[in-house]
């Protein structure tokens, strides 16, 4: 077997998309688990999620209410598969990184959830979020932790034939999110470091193999400042 091979974004998770779902990844677990745990107001909503993937995130706010589901994402294969959950959705393929093509104020809550450590500027998608969010509105990042991405921990997976596949991420200290925020016009209002023992009952074995206190996912919730 050849060792790892690295791809873009897009074709890495073109490559991972129809498997994604049904990876064992705990990082996903410790993201979906603190999005399940958030009080969200979403009854009537417009919600966006940049990078939205499969659609697992969207479904969830559906579930808690949300009137109209918009979602976009730089894998089409990833978009597809989004598509087979709910053909209501409005689902585009763009990148994070540059204009998004929705007109100002186009949401009432803005979702990035596993996304922004394949930026390596934070602050494009958080002013374009910004600029999309509505007056009252909630932005919510859950993401992996600095901590961990400072260790160089991060996205990857094997493909079918066994090879792994790494992607460009870039590591983003605590300093740089919060220098970020203030550029992009955005207020903290809550944050949340998501540790092992703190993902219930329900979290797969891979969750404690590093201890009770690794600390996987970091939980940003967000108003316009």
């Amino acid at each position: 077997m050849s060792g790892p091979t690295t791809l873009g974004v897009a074709a890495a998770y073109d490559l991972w998309a129809s498997d994604y779902d049904g990876f064992d990844n705990p990082m996903v677990f410790a993201a979906g688990h603190a999005l399940s745990q958030a009080s969200l107001s979403l009854t009537q909503k417009t919600c966006l999620e940049f990078g939205c993937g499969t659609g697992r995130n969207l479904a969830a706010l559906a579930a808690g209410g949300a009137a109209k589901l918009i979602g976009f994402d730089l894998s089409g294969a990833m978009l597809a598969e989004a598509r087979k959950r709910d053909t209501s959705w409005t689902l585009f393929e763009a990148d994070m990184s540059v204009a998004i093509p929705l007109p100002d104020q186009s949401a009432d809550f803005i979702l990035f959830s596993l996304t922004l450590e394949h930026v390596a500027e934070l602050e494009p998608p958080l002013r374009e979020a910004r600029r999309l969010l509505r007056a009252g509105g909630t932005i919510k990042i859950i993401e992996i932790h600095p901590f961990v991405s400072m260790q160089g921990i991060s996205a990857h997976f094997k493909a079918k034939d066994g090879i792994e596949v790494t992607m460009p991420a870039f590591a983003h200290p605590f300093q740089d999110w919060l220098a970020a925020f203030t550029e992009a016009g955005l207020r903290l209002d809550g944050l949340k470091e998501w540790r092992a023992r703190d993902l219930g009952p329900d979290a797969p074995p891979k969750i404690l193999r590093r201890g009770l206190d690794w600390p996987w996912v970091v939980d940003w919730t967000l108003s316009p400042a």
